[in-house]
């Protein structure tokens, strides 16, 4: 919309009863999405967001008519190991963040071939501690979690190097020895060259 020759985008504030649920089997449609967290409370709208070709992505979004319910999910689901077709591999749900997802992945457009009927043979469910699934999705949880770690530091780690990159220049240096001095009466500097 042009306005005093300016393009003006509107978009919608993020519902803020909404999850996004990761690690989707390729099977689950809006339908059995939205089936399956309402156990949790009431869902306004469950979407499997797919690309271009309308391929699922992998990722879903849930919005409950309450905070109580989302917060409800999130916690279960951290907790435990949310399983929605027969293969073991638990979702992994977060707040939502702002994402353009509009038509989702619908019951009607899965492909409904041999493969589909098998991960539909168990409806969605938690897995029972013990249990086989249990053990197989906890490691799943884990390895995600390890690699959202690595994640985590290789970004730290890269920040730290433009940083470093940046305070070594030559008209940076007395900031970074200002900096190195700072750390050393504080007692956080532990003796590393940085120079």
């Amino acid at each position: 919309m042009p306005l005093r020759g300016k393009q003006l985008r509107v978009r919608f504030a993020c519902h803020s009863a909404s999850l996004t649920v990761r690690n989707l089997p390729q099977y689950v449609s809006n339908e059995l999405l939205e089936e399956a967290f309402s156990v949790f409370g009431q869902v306004e709208r469950a979407v499997v967001i797919v690309d271009d070709r309308g391929r699922p992505s992998g990722k879903g979004i849930v919005e409950f008519s309450g905070k109580p319910a989302a917060r409800k999910a999130l916690d279960r689901c951290s907790e435990g190991s949310f399983l929605l077709t027969t293969f073991p591999r638990p979702v992994t749900v977060e707040p939502m963040d702002q994402l353009d997802d509009e038509e989702g992945l619908p019951e009607k457009l899965v492909i409904k071939n041999q493969q589909f009927h098998k991960e539909r043979e168990q409806p969605p469910r938690f897995a029972q501690p013990g249990s086989f699934e249990y053990e197989y999705a906890m490691r799943w949880k884990a390895l995600i979690e390890m690699e959202k770690q690595q994640q985590d530091q290789v970004d730290l780690l890269k920040h730290q190097g433009k940083l470093f990159m940046y305070l070594d220049s030559a008209p940076n240096r007395r900031i970074l020895s200002l900096i190195l001095i700072s750390l050393s009466i504080l007692g956080l500097y532990y003796g590393t060259t940085l120079c």
